[in-house]
């Protein structure tokens, strides 16, 4: 088969890239031809495909002139060269289906009537949730978890101001979401894939479609190591991004509060760098944090395999969770929020803990467990967790069971078209 994997970034950028990118590898591997839809960006990974891309939209730029900014809001909604440019990639590649990540705002729903006027089967990852919330968060600007447009309207996002305090731009995402909802844009896609049960049935709940939503598991990459790393340097790793919703000041308050002998390390980068900096600080903290930098590749790899516990503490509808997922493929007990997918991802008590999204206390609590177990116990827990990882997470599965789908929906797409 040949896929077009559609995604607004074709850079490293966070763990829905990191998918992005393992399914790429995973489904050429399997002997398929995967080609590429993207933007322009100059820290794009080079492809073939790059001269279809679409000029880089950044909607944050404050040199904006009045008048760009209304182009660029039109364009926010409906991206006529999007359009342009897709259908000459498929005149020109002819894929036999397209798997969409994210296209919300710079790539936008236009491509997806080119797919349908040439019968090309569509899916999409639910990576996000912005066909239920405009903002896609689904957090007020006070960081509290808010689920108003699923149940009220998308009107909620522009009265509270969610699209960063802007008016402008809740309005904007507000005229979006009504634009794709009533123009039946998501019943054009014929078919989504959630990564956990949790976005399954939030999105069934909020009737905004009515293609089917199916649930597949988040893989790791054909090459990850499934390996039990019980050594450990006697720290507590944190590694993500520096973002309010990520819960980075619940676990620094927990520790705080802790009389342990495990540093607790950090690494990320991100918006909440100096708040946390300045907590670590005027807590007198500096001693037993360490507060680090974005690290990747091997080095990152290095640094998960010395800690004793990682911990995952998002406060918002975490998804997926790479994270989690890297970690226990190590072995390493995880410590995560009891919220949305991870408390899917996370077994309590068997291949990690689970605590209150935002409490202190109960982080404190579930993180001594972890240190409290014997070697033995560490041992044990370790083994049980990458035998669970690697069930969980086998690429080779996914993929088999994912391109059965792509089978299927061609097929069907075939069968109606010669009926």
């Amino acid at each position: 088969m040949k896929i077009l994997l559609i995604h607004k970034f074709h850079y490293m950028l966070g763990g829905t890239e990191t998918f992005h990118y393992n399914l790429a590898e995973a489904l050429t591997a399997a002997g398929h031809e995967v080609i590429f839809f993207s933007m322009y960006d100059k820290r794009n990974i080079p492809c073939a495909q790059d001269k279809y891309f679409v000029s880089n939209v950044d909607y944050n730029d404050p040199n904006l002139s009045t008048f760009k900014k209304i182009k660029m809001g039109i364009k926010l909604i409906y991206s006529f060269e999007s359009k342009h440019n897709i259908e000459k990639l498929i005149r020109d590649e002819k894929p036999d289906i397209a798997h969409i990540g994210l296209l919300h705002r710079q790539i936008t729903f236009s491509v997806v009537d080119v797919l349908k006027k040439y019968n090309i089967p569509v899916v999409m990852h639910l990576h996000e949730l912005t066909a239920v919330c405009p903002c896609y968060t689904m957090l007020r600007q006070d960081g509290t978890i808010c689920s108003d447009c699923a149940t009220k309207g998308y009107w909620n996002c522009v009265k509270n101001k969610c699209m960063k305090g802007s008016l402008a731009k809740s309005v904007l995402a507000y005229t979006e979401a009504q634009f794709l909802r009533y123009g039946h844009y998501y019943d054009k896609i014929d078919l989504y894939i959630a990564e956990c049960n949790f976005y399954k049935n939030l999105v069934e709940k909020a009737h905004f479609t009515h293609s089917p939503i199916i649930k597949m598991n988040n893989f790791l990459p054909i090459n990850q190591e499934y390996k039990a790393y019980y050594e450990h340097d006697n720290y507590i790793l944190y590694f993500g991004r520096y973002a309010r919703e990520k819960g980075v000041l619940t676990i620094l308050k927990a520790y705080a509060k802790m009389h342990c002998d495990e540093k607790l390390v950090l690494v990320g980068k991100g918006s909440e760098e100096e708040r946390i900096k300045k907590f670590v600080k005027e807590h007198n903290l500096e001693g037993r944090v360490q507060v680090n930098g974005a690290i990747f590749g091997e080095e990152m790899d290095r640094i998960i395999e010395r800690a004793k516990v990682v911990l995952v503490p998002s406060e918002w509808y975490e998804n997926g969770a790479f994270v989690a997922l890297q970690a226990l493929a190590k072995g390493k007990i995880v410590v995560a929020s009891d919220i949305a997918g991870l408390s899917e991802i996370v077994q309590d008590g068997e291949t990690g803990y689970l605590a209150e999204p935002g409490n202190p206390d109960s982080f404190a609590i579930a993180i001594q467990k972890a240190l409290n177990l014997t070697e033995t116990e560490y041992r044990n827990m370790s083994a049980r967790i990458v035998a669970y990882a690697k069930k969980r997470c086998d690429a080779e599965n996914y993929i088999e069971k994912l391109c059965k789908i792509y089978e299927e929906l061609i097929n069907g797409k075939q069968h109606k078209e010669n009926g």
